[in-house]
Order: structure tokens, then C-alpha cells, then sequence
């Protein structure tokens, strides 16, 4: 799916997607070609809940909570810099 249909199909909630296919372009912007919408919800604590609850299980997957009244998910990619 495209950002579009998602925010069509789930209107003015809170969806967990995954990037199916994602590149970055040369602003740091993180694009979504392709989308799967996981679940929606009305609040974001559920959502979040529900992110961490899959990223624990599999932190390799490209995961998002967005808010479907946005027009573009504007997602900014930042670099982390530093020891963990």
C-alpha cells in the first residue's frame, strides 16, 4: 500500500505500519514506496505498546506509529554518533 490508501482505509487514527520498501533520500528523509499497515488504534499508547511488543520479537523489522491525518509520514532519519 501507499501512505494514501492507509490514511484513506484508517481515518484521523493511529496506525503501526512496516516499510516493505523504504529508501532515504538526500535529505535524510526516510520514503515509504511501500507500506503494510499492522493495526490500527485510537490512542498512541496502544500503538506504541503494540511497536515495542514486535520490535522486541524481531528489532530488524522497519517499523513506524503514524498519525493517518498527515498529509506525508515525514519521517527523518538521524545518525547516531557515539559508544553504546
Amino acid at each position: 500500500m501507499k501512505w494514501e490508501d492507509v490514511c484513506q482505509a484508517f481515518p484521523d487514527q493511529w496506525v503501526l505500519i512496516e516499510a516493505i520498501q523504504a529508501h532515504t533520500n538526500e535529505e535524510n528523509e526516510r520514503i515509504l514506496d511501500e507500506i503494510a499497515p499492522l493495526k490500527n488504534f485510537s490512542n498512541s499508547p496502544e500503538a506504541m505498546k503494540a511497536y515495542q511488543e514486535i520490535h522486541r520479537e524481531d528489532p530488524n523489522r522497519e517499523l513506524y506509529v503514524l498519525y493517518t491525518n498527515r498529509k506525508e509520514p515525514k519521517i527523518i532519519e538521524k545518525k547516531w554518533v557515539g559508544v553504546r
